[in-house]
């Protein structure tokens, strides 16, 4: 059995506060999918787990790094080395890790979204407090460079499990997009994106992101700027740009009070994305005058126009 480290952190997440990881994949990776900007070892993907943790295991961990944590913990995290929904006990473990949690702290898993059309899968989501995806392509030919899946998934299964899960959700869901240099990043492809991200129901948040890690395979992140131009297709969606670090020559597009206000009704801003068109007392000084109001999603705050 692997001598892995089953709970790790805890580590602060800019999106989701302090988090706890369980890691279910043990020492190796288990994935349906080789994402080319994973900063794990590439690996053939597979379909289900061949290393799989007892669930006994996995909860006395959780429970003896609970009672040693530091930090008030904000999120309890289920994550892998690979793909946690295809654990084959998910559904178990998340209804022993329950009563263990805090009453603080929020049950959170980041999967690729892969598996949600199973109807396995979706009893155990259905008992997390926030479920990420991933979602990076949703034309065929982009898909395949990008998460070079397992070739028994079928783009269109996945994104009709996506729709479908949503539809019956109800707690925070929230889309991740990563965006790869040259793979991912062309407007037609974003703008498909967008349109599916548009259908997804009980939609929180959605995270725009490049790549922040060294990636397995030899490709490059997007600028900042490209991410900011990028933003602009993502209409009526809730837009976070979360990053590790601050960029040294971050732009700054200095758009009037009114041009704002045109900006935010097309989409909500996240308050760090906001300080690129305006700058922070130009923000309060709308706020004052209730032109737009503030919302949090998770620990990310956003302007809404009113």
């Amino acid at each position: 059995m692997s001598k892995a480290p089953i709970v790790f952190g805890p580590l602060r997440s800019r999106r989701f506060g302090w988090s706890l990881g369980i890691d279910l994949s043990g020492a190796i990776k288990q994935c349906n999918f080789d994402c080319i900007y994973c900063e794990l070892a590439k690996a053939k993907p597979i379909d289900r787990m061949y290393t799989i943790l007892p669930l006994e295991m996995i909860v006395q961990a959780v429970q003896e790094a609970l009672a040693n944590c530091p930090v008030r913990l904000d999120v309890l995290t289920t994550t892998a080395n690979g793909e946690p929904t295809l654990y084959p006990h998910l559904l178990d473990l998340i209804c022993a890790l329950k009563p263990l949690t805090p009453p603080h702290t929020q049950t959170l898993i980041l999967s690729n979204g892969s598996l949600f059309g199973k109807p396995e899968v979706q009893r155990a989501l259905h008992h997390y407090d926030i479920v990420k995806f991933s979602l990076d392509a949703t034309l065929s030919p982009v898909f395949k460079k990008i998460d070079r899946p397992s070739k028994n998934l079928c783009l269109e299964s996945i994104l009709e499990g996506i729709l479908d899960f949503a539809n019956q959700y109800s707690g925070m869901l929230v889309a991740e997009v990563l965006v790869v240099q040259g793979v991912n990043d062309a407007p037609e492809h974003i703008q498909a994106l967008v349109s599916f991200l548009q259908q997804v129901k009980n939609l929180a948040r959605v995270d725009l992101s490049t790549i922040d890690r060294p990636p397995s395979y030899k490709v490059q992140p997007t600028s900042h700027a490209q991410l900011l131009q990028l933003a602009t297709h993502f209409e009526n969606l809730p837009l976070s740009l979360p990053s590790r670090t601050t960029p040294p020559q971050m732009p700054h597009l200095h758009l009037t009070p009114s041009a704002f206000l045109e900006l935010l009704k097309r989409r909500p801003l996240s308050v760090e994305e906001s300080l690129h068109y305006m700058p922070k007392s130009a923000l309060d000084d709308l706020l004052a005058h209730h032109a737009i109001i503030l919302r949090k999603v998770g620990l990310v705050d956003f302007y809404y126009a009113s």
